[in-house]
C-alpha cells in the first residue's frame, strides 16, 4: 500500500507567510478606506458647521441693525434646538484708535506707548511709527527710521507703500515691522479704525485702551469701570451707566492735572455715531464672526472677522 507523497514543509511556510502578507495588506487597505471616511465624514461636518454658523451670524447681524434695538436687548442671544447659537455685541465703531486720524496729528505720544505696552523694543517701536508715517504721507522722503518706495523694493514689494491715508485696517499689516507686532499681539486688528473722528468713545473702549490714553495704571480703573457696568456688575445689561464728560472720566481715575484731563478731553468721547455690530455665529465647535458697521442706518461696511482676531 502506497502512503500519500507529503508536501515539504518549507512549500508550507512560505504558504502561511504569503497568507500573513495579505492578511497585512487588507488591513492596511482596511485602515487607509476608514481614515479616508473618517476624513471625508469630518469636512463634511466642518463645512456643515461653517454653513450653519454663517447663516446663524447672518441672522443676528439684521436683528441687530435694527436701529431702535438696544445693547442689552435679549434679541442680541439665541440658541436653536440643533445646538446653534448667534450672540450679537453693539458698540460704538469710535471705542477704537483710529490710525488715519492719529499720523496726520503727527502724535508722538500714543502710538509709541501703545507700542510699548505690547512689547516692542525702543527701536523696532520707533521704525514702526515712522514707517506709518512714511505710509500715508504724499512724498518718497523717508523719515529717520522709516521706509519708503525704495525700502520695500529691496525687500520684493512694489507698489509700496500706497502714499494715502488707510481704506481698512487690514492695510496696516503691509507696513514694515508690523509683522513684529503681528508675533506680539494677533489682536492687533481690534485696536484700530479707519471711521470716525479720530476721538475715542469711553463708554465702549477696552479698559487697556483708557489706560493708554489716561496714562494710568490698570488698577486705577477699578471705579470708572464699576460705574460703567451699573449695579449688577454686568456689561450690556439694562443699568449699565454711561460716561459722560472727560472731567468726570478724570474724576474717577483720580487724575487732578489740567493737562491731562485737556488730553482726555482732546481724545475722548461719549456718544460715537457710528455703530458696529458683531455676529458670532456658533454651531458645533465652529464659529464665524460678521460685522456690519453702520452710521445714520446707512451701511457702511461689511465684512468677515477671522474668530482668531476676536477681541
Amino acid at each position: 500500500m502506497r502512503l500519500p507523497r507529503q508536501r515539504p514543509a518549507r512549500h508550507q511556510g512560505s504558504a502561511l507567510i504569503a497568507v500573513f502578507w495579505m492578511i497585512a495588506v487588507m488591513g492596511m487597505l482596511v485602515y487607509a478606506g476608514a481614515r479616508a471616511l473618517d476624513t471625508d465624514a469630518r469636512h463634511t461636518r466642518l463645512m456643515r458647521g461653517r454653513v450653519y454658523a454663517k447663516r446663524l451670524a447672518q441672522m443676528g447681524l439684521e436683528i441687530g441693525r435694527h436701529p431702535a434695538l438696544p445693547a442689552h436687548d435679549p434679541l442680541l442671544s439665541y440658541q436653536t434646538p440643533d445646538g446653534g447659537s448667534y450672540q450679537v455685541r453693539i458698540v460704538a465703531e469710535e471705542a477704537r484708535l483710529n490710525i488715519n486720524v492719529l499720523l496726520g496729528s503727527d502724535d508722538r505720544v500714543l502710538l509709541p506707548r501703545l507700542f510699548a505696552s505690547w512689547g516692542l523694543k525702543a527701536e523696532d517701536a520707533s521704525a514702526l511709527h515712522d514707517a506709518l508715517h512714511d505710509w500715508v504721507d504724499v512724498d518718497d522722503r523717508t523719515r529717520l527710521n522709516g521706509a519708503e518706495k525704495r525700502d520695500y523694493e529691496k525687500a520684493g514689494l512694489i507698489g509700496l507703500p500706497f502714499n494715502r491715508p488707510f481704506k481698512e485696517v487690514e492695510e496696516m499689516r503691509l507696513v514694515r515691522g508690523m509683522d513684529i507686532v503681528d508675533a506680539l499681539r494677533p489682536d492687533w486688528r481690534e485696536w484700530f479704525t479707519v471711521l470716525g473722528d479720530g476721538r475715542v468713545d469711553v463708554n465702549d473702549a477696552r479698559p487697556e485702551l483708557i489706560s493708554l490714553l489716561a496714562n494710568v495704571p490698570m488698577e486705577r480703573l477699578t471705579p470708572l469701570l464699576t460705574l460703567r457696568a451699573g449695579r449688577d456688575g454686568v456689561r450690556d445689561t439694562q443699568d449699565d451707566v454711561r460716561l459722560q464728560s472727560a472731567v468726570q472720566v478724570a474724576q474717577l481715575l483720580g487724575i487732578f492735572q489740567p493737562q491731562i484731563v485737556e488730553h482726555l478731553t482732546r481724545w475722548t468721547q461719549f456718544a460715537g455715531p457710528i455703530r458696529r455690530i458683531e455676529s458670532t455665529g456658533i454651531f458645533g465647535d465652529v464659529r464665524r464672526r460678521l460685522v456690519l458697521i453702520v452710521q445714520d442706518q446707512q451701511a457702511i461696511w461689511r465684512g468677515e472677522v477671522p474668530h482668531g482676531q476676536d477681541s
